[in-house]
């Protein structure tokens, strides 16, 4: 009776089980440790620095020249040579500098953009091996629990056999249980350390010392969702792209202006006189390569409009569907809980003891004990599939932009 205890109160012990470690690892912490301990965060930084140098780049005026002429070098008896050396500066109308350095601003703000979009990947990643893991060591419990009914079943039964009271093979089929109940558990250790290995490859842990939280795992939350999604991490990449070809728009226009040039500087003469030149130099505009770009900096503008209109509608269905996904695993999940693990649990406490008082055979007895297995296994497996929706729709809003960085 110590045993059925046990099965009865199994959806509660299985929250304080899992595997005997000494602190485990919230869900929160391990996407902390895999972003730090992820080479991202380099190549983010490494690009962000690219682009701030271009920036600087930006930030700078035309370089000046100078220039040197030699003329009118002649032969024999002609001296009227002259040396020209002149400072040139060009000068920039349009607002390009003010131009230049906005567009480098918004590749900037894409590349921002874009890096945290990679770690929100990544956390989805880990959030999806911490969701394995946990079921993992619930199933595990699942086999623990199994294992110890089939040798209390197997002692009960072997006493009846001993007893002349059950034929031999009785003994045989529960010793043979008790086989495949172990060897279950021994496949739900392994898959619970394949597991944990693979999210400690993420989080850089140890994984003979990384056990996870399974607080929570068991009850399943009704979706609230208050969420606005043209404020998404991933759209937000898309108004990023949106200041960024409105600012190729606004150099294209300033490029549209011609820059003169001024120069100026002294001129020698063969007989040793010396004179000052001034000039300024105004290039002729290129209106049609000018419309051109400017056309071509507008197209990518309503391109990027276009784009981001499908990822409106595309976000929207996808997010319903995750909702959708998440509130048919938790009824089904609390179904079974409520109607089908309590019925099961209670036919085999009956089974059971009309088994000790002889009005059962051991064949109702294991066929009981199977069903409820089964119906705690398809429990966890509807839990899992609750919590691997429920990682879809944390990705699809962002969930953890904050932790991972965002703002």
């Amino acid at each position: 009776m110590k045993a059925m205890s046990r099965a009865a109160l199994l959806a509660v012990t299985l929250l304080s089980a899992g595997v005997a470690q000494a602190e485990p690892l919230t869900l929160e912490e391990a996407i902390r440790q895999s972003v730090a301990n992820s080479p991202q965060g380099e190549a983010s930084a490494a690009r962000i620095e690219v682009l701030e140098a271009a920036r600087a780049a930006a930030d700078t005026r035309p370089a000046p020249t100078i220039d040197g002429t030699v003329e009118n070098i002649g032969t024999g008896s002609f001296n009227q040579f002259q040396v020209d050396a002149t400072y040139n500066e060009r000068i920039e109308r349009g607002g390009k500098r003010a131009a230049r350095i906005e567009l480098a601003e918004g590749d900037i703000g894409v590349a921002q953009a874009e890096a945290l979009i990679r770690r929100l990947d990544l956390a989805m990643q880990v959030q999806e091996l911490y969701v394995e893991v946990q079921a993992a060591a619930l199933d595990l419990e699942l086999a623990r629990s199994r294992v110890e009914i089939a040798e209390r079943l197997q002692g009960e039964v072997q006493r009846r056999v001993d007893d002349a009271r059950d034929p031999l093979f009785a003994g045989t089929r529960a010793r043979t249980q008790l086989a495949e109940a172990q060897v279950d558990l021994e496949l739900a250790e392994h898959a619970l350390e394949a597991a944990t290995i693979r999210l400690a490859l993420l989080t850089g842990g140890n994984p003979d010392e990384l056990s996870v939280v399974t607080n929570g795992f068991l009850g399943p939350q009704i979706v609230a969702l208050e969420y606005d999604e043209l404020s998404s991490i991933d759209l937000a990449l898309y108004e990023a792209r949106i200041q960024r070809a409105e600012a190729n728009m606004r150099l294209q226009d300033a490029n549209s202006r011609t820059d003169p040039t001024v120069y100026g500087g002294p001129r020698v003469f063969g007989s040793g006189d010396v004179a000052l030149i001034a000039g300024i130099s105004l290039p002729l505009p290129n209106r049609a390569l000018n419309q051109a770009n400017r056309d071509r900096a507008a197209a990518e503008r309503r391109q990027i409009d276009a784009d981001l209109a499908v990822e409106r509608f595309q976000r929207r269905r996808e997010i319903g569907f995750a909702i959708e996904r998440v509130e048919e695993a938790r009824r089904e999940a609390e179904a079974i809980r409520t109607r089908v693990v309590s019925g099961a649990e209670q036919t085999l406490r009956e089974v059971r003891a009309g088994y000790n008082r002889g009005g059962f055979t051991f064949l109702d007895v294991s066929t009981a004990e199977s069903a409820l297995h089964d119906a705690r296994e398809r429990m966890v497996d509807a839990l899992a599939e609750y919590h691997r929706a429920k990682v879809d729709l944390d990705r699809l809003t962002g969930r953890f932009a904050e932790l991972v960085g965002g703002n």
